[in-house]
């Protein structure tokens, strides 16, 4: 037996949307920092350990930023924590950053401002909740 279809709150679409474009900017900047390695060891430089330690944190925000997402697009509550913790730990490394006038640091802060307000909403934990309780009805999700 399945039960009503529940559909996804436009609100939380959009903060999917802007969570999937912090996975691209957080993979195509891993990649420029990975070439800058690459053109500083081409050049007979060793690059700095910090630029190593960066690529790295591009690279695990963008696969934790994804399985958030992809959990959440699954309707599973824990998705909305673990994304929550994510754009948190970005906007605090945005602030860091912004004091060197990173333009990504100031995306990432507007983009992480613009997400965490829907995770709390009301209407999103209500979704994800009916969700849930659908899933252990055994209805189709």
């Amino acid at each position: 037996m399945t039960g009503p279809t529940i559909r996804m709150p436009g609100r939380l679409r959009t903060a999917l949307a802007l969570a999937f474009l912090q996975v691209l900017m957080n993979g195509v900047f891993g990649a420029s920092a990975q070439l800058q390695i690459a053109k500083q060891r081409s050049g007979g430089e060793e690059p700095f350990s910090i630029l190593y330690a960066i690529t790295c944190l591009y690279y695990v925000f963008a696969a934790g930023l994804l399985v958030s997402w992809i959990a959440i697009l699954f309707s599973y509550g824990w998705g909305r924590w673990s994304l929550l913790a994510f754009e948190m730990l970005s906007a605090i490394g945005g602030l860091a950053n912004l004091a060197g006038g990173s333009l990504a640091a100031a995306v990432g802060l507007i983009l992480a401002g613009l997400v965490v307000p829907t995770l709390f909403h009301a209407e999103t934990k209500a979704w994800l909740d009916a969700k849930a309780a659908q899933r252990r009805a055994g209805s189709t999700i």
